[in-house]
């Protein structure tokens, strides 16, 4: 009877942690776009979408060092509702105010960021190491399949309909609270056996996957102004397909690394998307190779995304994850932030000179990784293909018996 009991406490864990950590990514994407809808009534929107990513950074640090001692319960109840508060502020008729403009948008920032680490460490603590990829794959394609549907209606409707919906995307997360089983990781306090800063900053793991990943961001950040005209010269497979792409590829490579390990697939994608890039440098005035590009950076998006944003840091860490995610999340915000300061001087290198420049950082961020210890456990793979050789010889001797 316990052990039923158990297992209904587990699912009950996964369901609260994968629920929340969806409403949290899709909800971020959202408010980007209605940042962006604020934007549109300044000549210079550098400044408010500057601010959004670096609140999120910076409240997500604060977060990890000051709020550690709150009960989880606590913390989620009040992270969600300053949520619904920062996104129906953002109806506040503004004029041409940009600076308060920057506040909303800092606050909405904030109020993203104060509680995603405690959010991903509560899901890395739900989730077995073993099937962490298969989870977080699956969270990114519901993410991919269902958030462009939201943002398609937001272009249609005014600001005060958009803060409205923004809000009533939150606020659905909070009756899922009301889910989580009594005595579980939601329920303690999240200063148990949390790391210090120091001691993530000391782990040599961490540092080799954070230089690959803040490598790639980093690329990734500048090549999109270089390929935003001729990508979207192929309309409808960009807007459509490449996400779906996206989706499916998280999906697999988060299943695939439960198998073989995160560090075969990373390296994989690096080295498929750098290929990528130098073909496109190559033969940038045929259409047949930004195909090819657009198709391997759906693949190398969704596979760099699951893991790094997802999967790694809370394997890395074990329990209280908290703080190995507030630093490992920063370079997803910072491409932002990157892309907006690079543009200019990106625009004055020629389009074959930055995918070669492009191609070579990438096969650069190979080499930390080649150095990376692997964060699956060997026994874990080993228990796996023992278990598959069993199953293979049971059918065999029950084939011949």
């Amino acid at each position: 009877m316990s052990n039923l009991q158990d297992k209904g406490t587990v699912r009950r864990n996964q369901f609260t942690a994968f629920a929340l950590l969806f409403n949290t990514i899709s909800w971020f994407f959202i408010g980007r776009l209605v940042i962006l809808r604020i934007g549109d009534a300044f000549s210079d929107t550098s400044l408010l979408q500057l601010v959004y990513p670096a609140a999120i950074i910076v409240s997500a640090i604060f977060a990890s060092v000051f709020l550690l001692r709150v009960r989880r319960t606590r913390l989620f109840y009040g992270w969600l509702l300053l949520g619904v508060f920062a996104s129906l502020c953002l109806a506040i008729p503004l004029g041409s105010s940009l600076e308060m403009a920057m506040i909303l948008a800092g606050l909405l920032g904030t109020s993203v960021g104060i509680g995603t680490p405690v959010c991903f460490s509560y899901f890395a603590e739900s989730t077995g190491v073993e099937n962490r990829g298969k989870f977080g794959g699956i969270i990114l394609l519901v993410t991919i399949s269902t958030v462009p549907f939201v943002m398609l209606s937001i272009p249609t409707l005014g600001l005060v309909a958009s803060a409205i919906l923004l809000a009533a995307w939150r606020a659905w997360s909070l009756p899922l609270m009301l889910l989580a089983p009594k005595n579980s990781t939601l329920t303690r306090p999240t200063d148990v056996h949390v790391p210090s800063f120091t001691a993530v900053l000391r782990n040599r793991a961490f540092y080799l996957y954070f230089a690959a990943w803040f490598m790639f961001t980093l690329v990734d950040s500048f090549e999109a102004v270089v390929v935003s005209a001729p990508v979207e010269a192929l309309g409808f497979y960009v807007r459509i397909l490449e996400p779906i792409i996206t989706g499916f590829s998280a999906i697999i490579a988060g299943a695939v690394s439960d198998w073989v390990g995160r560090k075969r697939v990373l390296i994989f994608g690096f080295v498929s998307l750098g290929i990528a890039y130098a073909i496109v440098g190559l033969f940038s005035q045929a259409w047949v190779s930004w195909l090819f590009y657009s198709v391997i950076d759906g693949i190398a998006l969704g596979l760099l995304w699951v893991i790094f944003v997802i999967v790694l840091w809370g394997d890395l860490s074990g329990k209280g994850s908290e703080r190995f995610y507030a630093l490992g999340e920063t370079p997803f915000f910072l491409t932002y932030i990157f892309s907006i300061i690079l543009t200019p001087y990106v625009m004055s290198i020629p389009t074959t000179s930055s995918f070669s420049l492009a191609a070579f950082f990438l096969f650069v961020a190979v080499i930390p990784l080649l150095y990376a210890p692997e964060t699956l456990p060997e026994k874990t793979m080993k228990d796996r293909e023992l278990k598959q050789y069993l199953e293979k010889a049971q059918k065999v001797k029950e084939k011949y018996a």
